[in-house]
């Protein structure tokens, strides 16, 4: 086993706890799983579930933790139980087709708040389909008798595709969500098999997967970061704010070894502007913060906020002649898709190798019309590249021939914000496609949502970070904040002084 570095302060606290139950906040950077790893050895006797937020962070941690913790995710516990007899019609997502046919309708607006409203019962902890899952529902509305027709026909539609998803004898396809809903719904007991659950990620974790945990009598310790929540429109919540932990007891993890004091002044300037006022400690090799990177510094990652912002940088890379690596492969940015789409748009379905899009769409014309009464965000992205840019089968096949598998061939990688999260490179440059978050007309929960967004980008370089046009702003801000309360502190001091002197 790999020799673990001593614990700190903050971590010591967290490998000795012995009471039931724990949330550890822990910022960007701050070793919070090498800390739960030291956790597990100190607690050898004990059996312990690490519930890992994917695959990807579950095969990370089975290579770290002794041999009496399991490494699971959610979906992969209620697979074992209830999943398997679902094999047989797994499907990776339920398409608008399948919901429009088995409600007999043609109605696409319709058939998307049938599918939105399963989705939202599917990710939350309640035990039946409700109202409130329309996702279009206004609870603070008076409805009118149209509405509320509509909106019961929706729920209605709803619960009929529940139950032909969960029947195991209808050939009506299901979802993975469905049998972990049916799995939170049979409410496990996994305090028959374990003493400690370590639930990871809880900032960005589906209702439903914390219903399966907090309702457990063996100890909890949940770890996450608030300030990386990004995955709030799938319907993840906070768990570590849960009213179950209302109790519970608090640590925290603040001293960041992946960079050095100049990016955590940029963190804590995005971290001040939702009104934090604990700062990130940065703790890691000296770091500088620039609006450049400078030409000479080799291998870099450039990170997005949107998928069409990655494509546009790759086509620019490649035509250089650069050699690209897209974190989570090129295939997850929809290239073959848009390739099909193209040939669609162009009337050639010959050409089109995915059959399922000339089964579901009339012609071109109705996809986009599908897009825009549906507001899907991935046709109304792919909409928006086909029309444009031109020569597409050429530039995606230039894309293929420039990109490699393994990131040490890659003079560049590219990854969108969200898929950057866990991960961390020398050199990363921030892209010009994030909204401004100072922006006075922009939702408040939606603000804080691009606030975190910049914050994992930005946490993500360990030598040099290039700002963006977004975090500049902000970091102009923050400084003139500060400047203006120091500013009033020193006159409301000075009028002390003033009404001491006349007494």
């Amino acid at each position: 086993m790999k020799q673990l570095p001593p614990d700190t302060p903050e971590q010591s606290l967290i490998t000795q706890y012995k009471g039931p139950r724990l949330v550890v906040k822990a910022y960007a950077g701050t070793s919070k799983t090498t800390t739960l790893v030291k956790y597990a050895h100190n607690n050898l006797d004990s059996r312990i579930l690490y519930l890992a937020y994917n695959r990807a962070i579950r095969d990370e941690a089975r290579e770290k933790f002794p041999a009496n913790v399991d490494c699971k995710t959610s979906h992969q516990l209620a697979y074992a139980t209830i999943g398997r007899g679902y094999q047989h019609k797994l499907s990776g997502n339920l398409r608008l087709t399948d919901i429009a046919q088995a409600v007999n309708t043609k109605n696409w607006t319709f058939a998307k708040d049938i599918l939105d409203t399963l989705n939202a019962f599917m990710c939350s902890a309640d035990m039946r389909i409700l109202y409130t899952h329309f996702a279009r529902a206004d609870t603070g509305k008076v409805l009118t008798s149209k509405q509320e027709r509509y909106q019961i026909q929706v729920v209605e539609g709803a619960e009929l595709i529940w139950k032909r998803m969960t029947n195991v004898q209808d050939p009506f396809p299901t979802v993975h969500d469905c049998y972990l809903k049916q799995y939170q719904l049979g409410m496990p007991n996994l305090s028959r098999r374990y003493t400690t659950i370590l639930f990871d990620e809880a900032q960005d974790a589906n209702p439903v997967t914390s219903s399966i945990v907090l309702q457990q009598n063996c100890k909890v310790i949940l770890v996450g970061d608030r300030h990386q929540q990004i995955y709030r429109f799938r319907g993840a919540n906070n768990a570590l704010d849960s009213k179950e932990l209302m109790n519970a007891d608090q640590l925290y993890l603040t001293h960041s070894f992946r960079f050095g004091p100049n990016v955590s002044l940029v963190a804590n300037a995005l971290l001040e502007l939702k009104g934090e006022t604990r700062p990130v400690v940065g703790r890691g090799p000296a770091d500088q913060v620039l609006m450049f990177l400078p030409g000479d510094v080799g291998h870099r990652a450039i990170l997005h906020r949107t998928v069409m912002g990655v494509i546009e940088t790759a086509l620019s890379a490649t035509e250089s002649g650069a050699q690209v690596f897209w974190v989570g492969g090129i295939d997850a940015y929809q290239i073959n898709e848009l390739q099909d789409l193209y040939w669609f748009s162009m009337a050639e379905p010959d050409r089109v190798k995915n059959k399922k899009l000339l089964d579901e769409y009339e012609d071109y014309f109705e996809y986009q019309e599908v897009a825009k009464a549906t507001k899907d965000p991935e046709m109304m992205r792919a909409v928006k590249i086909i029309n444009s840019y031109d020569e597409i089968p050429e530039r995606l096949t230039t894309l293929r021939r420039n990109t490699v598998k393994e990131e040490f061939g890659a003079d560049i990688t590219v990854s969108t914000a969200h898929r950057c999260k866990g991960l961390e490179w020398d050199f990363v440059q921030l892209y010009d496609d994030f909204p401004d978050v100072l922006d006075p007309e922009l939702d408040p929960m939606a603000r804080d949502d691009e606030i975190n967004l910049l914050y994992v980008a930005s946490t993500r370089a360990m030598r040099i970070l290039a700002l963006n046009s977004a975090v500049e702003m902000v970091i102009r801000y923050i400084t003139q904040k500060r400047m203006v309360e120091k500013q009033m502190k020193m006159a409301a001091e000075a009028t002390e002084v003033e009404e001491d002197t006349t007494k």
